[in-house]
């Protein structure tokens, strides 16, 4: 039994990520329709019984949570593997993974005759969510009750699945009894909870279904939902007393502030605009601390120019506090900074810093003039922008931007020609800030000032400072950075042995890093038997290595001996992601906030647990996020042994069908271009940048519509938020710039980042320096920076699944240099 298989002493993981193993899903496969997420006519994400099929599938639980008491336990390589891979059931399972629940209803139906013991539950299971997604409400609710009475362990789950069949059967009363039995702490509680809303509302009782709708938002004041539980305790109240009446108002009233772009708040404010006139002026009139909370929903929505108008409305609010002021304006002014419009978001930046040295916010103060200084410096006002920079750095020194504030200060004296003035400053920077993340940075930017003017010996000390003040960069854009270029400049001066030391080291410093790429490329050049020796070290397992062996061994924890955790594998065996996901959330396996590396071992180790789980359910936008940012010890070392497994779940081949379709279909390398889709929305098809690039690969409308022409996707957010029509558009012309650049993949990912046209313009002013000064003399510290990262992802992408180095020639081919 499961319970008892969970006894061992330890954690023992098998190899991830495997390399021929397919992978046959990229987001969790519980794809089968969730019914609490069926909309109606005029609804998103509410059960209806007379609304058109489901579209999705709801997310399930909370995050979170204490971790498990109890025993402890293990969990081992088999406890992850799928229960069906052979014969008919496998045959079944294929077919529901890819969603053809057509194709697998008549196979789950075969592979039921053959079944025993607990398999029969679980292939009731997955014929029953096939039963929904085909709309055949009592075949799929029949299918859940028997297959909860053979599943113990997710009968809650299997509990609420057979409670919204029985609602879209039209059973309410059967619905609402099970619904009101799954446990309100399960994965599937509040789904539950809101069915049991939707039930009530069918019955006419206004009375009951606010009182509902009013303890779910109590009890769960972050749950699932909440916007729609809001409207409709909102909607039940209208049918109340003139008291539950103004209650109704004011919660849509909060709708409209809280939730201005979601389907909820537009209802809301439709319901306000058929109140009678003085009532509805009133409910939309919002107060400057209210228009501050709708500014900064906008805000995060990446909605600049609306964001900044509700921010500007804020502000002329007299009785709007300090604190909020100061929020306000420094919110106006990053939308507009982030609008790209440099010379009105400066004196907006002036005003922020201001108003938040009086609202006594340091960190929003500095971060006002820090941003002030880049306007500035944008619009060619150097001297203002020092001034700026200069003003940061005298707020608090222990602020995260005050070593950045001084390395800009520095690039404004160098727009000056003020060369004594830069050394100066740049010199100074690690004395000054010892512990922050530009210390090597700066002396980086020395050395490559000496480079340029032939001072190589002075390169080669900075670079040395360079690493003696940073002996492990782990900055992605730094990696190996030093060493790569005291090779270039101990070559420049004729000593070939030591700058073939020196890219060695490199190499084995950091390894399938951009720089590691860059030194294998010159050793190749210079010394080809020497390359072809290092490569074959590089790609040799360790001495002792046993392939069979686990890639991962845990030491045990309570969580793995957990009910939760034993549902999280039950149903990550079958193939549904989106539960065994849940279940990880209830216990707390989740990555820590921020980007900050994790120096705990124990902490890391169970973060490593996490992401092979992440990764097992296809859920490569978590599984990986941890690997790079918060555990990296893994890249010490290069991809062989055991250490491979960690390297393929940091670079999963997500999407893979996908990319690898469309790679083809525009002749470029695969590599390129999941390297794009990892570093642009680290596989969040979903994300929207500043810039409001949307989707996998970050299109910006411009260059979609450019690019979308013969393909007959009209472009638009929901649009590029599809997987297929985002790759689509976004490989095409990644396609465009490999044939641009007649295959000179250097110049390709700037371009993809700064446009085509900015790269001619590069390639005018530096297109006869070497290939690697190109990329560093990228003016734009993110459009260099964006290069290298990519770039160091091509070649680990090549690397893991090629075995080879992509040839990246140190000279820029003259005919694409401009005429």
């Amino acid at each position: 039994m499961l319970a008892r298989s969970l006894a061992c002493l330890c954690v023992v993981l098998g190899c991830s990520g495997d390399d021929g193993a397919a992978r046959r899903a990229t987001l969790p496969v519980d794809s089968a329709p969730d019914p609490a997420t069926r909309a109606d006519a005029r609804d998103a994400g509410s059960a209806s019984p007379d609304g058109p099929a489901i579209t999705g599938v709801a997310a399930a639980a909370f995050a979170g949570g204490p971790a498990a008491s109890g025993p402890v336990g293990p969990f081992s390589a088999d406890r992850v593997a799928p229960f069906f891979t052979t014969g008919v059931a496998g045959k079944a399972a294929e077919a529901f993974a890819r969603e053809d629940y057509k194709a697998a209803r008549p196979l789950l139906t075969r592979a039921l005759a053959e079944a025993k013991g607990a398999d029969v539950g679980r292939l009731e299971l997955l014929a029953a969510l096939c039963d929904a997604a085909a709309g055949k409400w009592p075949a799929a609710a029949a299918g859940f009750a028997s297959a909860r009475a053979k599943l113990p362990l997710l009968a809650d789950y299997l509990g609420y699945r057979e409670a919204a069949a029985l609602f879209f059967a039209r059973r309410f009363p059967e619905a609402l009894a099970r619904a009101r039995a799954v446990p309100a702490s399960s994965i599937m509680g509040a789904d539950a909870e809101l069915l049991v809303g939707d039930v009530l509302r069918t019955q006419g009782d206004a009375a009951a279904t606010a009182a509902h709708y009013r303890g779910y938002l109590q009890r769960r004041p972050a749950g699932i939902r909440r916007e729609e539980a809001t409207f409709r305790l909102a909607e039940a109240l209208e049918l109340g007393s003139p008291a539950d009446h103004q209650a109704a108002v004011a919660l849509l009233r909060e709708l409209v502030i809280d939730s201005p772009l979601g389907r909820w708040g537009e209802r809301a404010s439709e319901r306000l605009a058929k109140l009678p006139a003085a009532e509805r002026a009133a409910a939309l009139t919002l107060t400057g601390a209210e228009e501050l909370r709708r500014g900064l929903v906008l805000f995060d929505a990446m909605r600049n120019p609306e964001s900044e108008a509700a921010f500007t409305t804020a502000l002329a609010d007299a009785a709007l506090p300090a604190p909020d002021r100061c929020s306000a304006a420094y919110h106006r002014a990053q939308s507009r900074f982030k609008a790209r419009d440099r010379t009105g978001a400066a004196p907006m930046f002036d005003e922020a810093a201001a108003l938040c040295k009086t609202a006594s916010d340091v960190d929003k103060e500095i971060k006002s003039l820090y941003q002030a200084g880049r306007s500035y410096a944008f619009i060619g006002q150097h001297e203002t922008a020092i001034a700026r920079y200069q003003a940061a750095q005298g707020v608090d020194r222990a602020h995260s931007y005050t070593d950045d504030a001084l390395l800009r200060e520095a690039e404004e004296w160098d727009s000056l020609n003020k060369d004594a003035d830069v050394v100066r400053t740049l010199s100074a920077l690690p004395d000054k800030f010892p512990a922050g993340d530009m210390r090597a940075e700066a002396m980086w930017r020395l050395g490559w000032r000496a480079w340029r003017a032939k001072k190589i010996r002075d390169a080669i000390s900075w670079w040395k400072k360079q690493i003696e003040v940073m002996p492990v960069d782990d900055n992605y854009w730094a990696e190996g950075q030093a060493q790569y270029w005291i090779g270039r400049a101990q070559l420049a001066l004729g000593d070939k042995a030591a700058a073939l030391a020196s890219w060695e080291t490199t190499v084995r410093t950091y390894p399938a890093a951009y720089y590691a790429m860059l030194a294998l490329n010159r050793l190749r050049e210079a010394a080809p038997a020497r390359f072809a020796k290092l490569v074959a070290e590089l790609s040799a397992d360790p001495p002792g290595f046993d392939a069979a062996a686990p890639a991962f061994v845990f030491k045990p924890r309570a969580e793995w001996a957990s009910p939760g955790f034993a549902r999280a594998l039950e149903f990550l065996r079958l193939g549904l992601g989106q539960p065994a996901a849940a279940e990880l959330r209830l216990l707390g396996l989740v990555a820590p906030a921020g980007k900050q590396r994790v120096e705990d071992p124990d902490l890391a180790e169970k973060l490593w647990a996490m992401v092979f789980l992440y990764d097992r359910l296809g859920d490569y936008q978590n599984s990986h996020w941890p690997t790079r940012w918060h555990v990296l010890d893994y890249r010490r070392s290069w991809p062989v042994g055991a250490n491979r497994a960690r390297w393929l779940i940091s670079y999963p081949r997500a999407y893979w069908p996908l990319l690898t379709q469309h790679a083809t279909a525009n002749n470029l390398p695969v590599a390129m271009q999941i390297a794009i889709v990892r570093e642009e929305s680290a596989f969040n098809p979903q994300l929207e940048s500043y810039a409001n690039a949307i989707g996998l690969t970050q299109m910006i409308n411009s260059t979609a519509t450019r690019f979308a022409k013969g393909t007959g996707i009209v472009v638009t957010r929901e649009a590029l938020r599809d997987p297929e029509k985002n790759v689509t558009i976004g490989s095409r012309f990644l396609g465009f710039l490999f044939q641009e650049w007649s295959r000179f993949t250097l110049l390709v990912p700037p371009s993809y980042n700064a446009g085509e046209t900015a790269v001619r313009r590069m390639l005018k002013a530096r297109g006869t320096w070497d290939a690697d000064e190109f990329i560093e003399g990228i003016v734009d510290d993110q459009a260099r920076n964006y290069s290298k990262r990519v770039l160091g992802t091509f070649f680990t992408y090549t690397w893991l699944y090629e075995q080879t180095v992509p040839e990246i020639p140190n000279r820029i081919p003259a005919e694409l240099l401009p005429k």
